[in-house]
């Protein structure tokens, strides 16, 4: 087990604290993009999604259309 003097200890623990802080930061960071992607990508589902509807209701009217005829 190591052991430190008290003034070797706080400088090692605020070092890693700076270093804890610093990598929670870029996490929330990363974070933040990840949910404007996740956005991004829902918003991009259902537009396509809603694409297709429109071009299937299209398709059958255009076949309803030829059947009367």
């Amino acid at each position: 087990m190591l052991s430190y003097k008290i003034p070797e200890a706080i400088d090692l623990l605020r070092s890693k604290l700076t270093v804890a802080e610093q990598n929670l930061s870029n996490i929330i960071s990363d974070l933040e993009y990840l949910k404007e992607q996740v956005t991004i990508m829902e918003v991009n589902t259902a537009r396509v999604y809603n694409w297709d509807v429109k071009r299937r209701r299209e398709r059958r009217e255009k076949e309803a259309l030829e059947k009367k005829e």
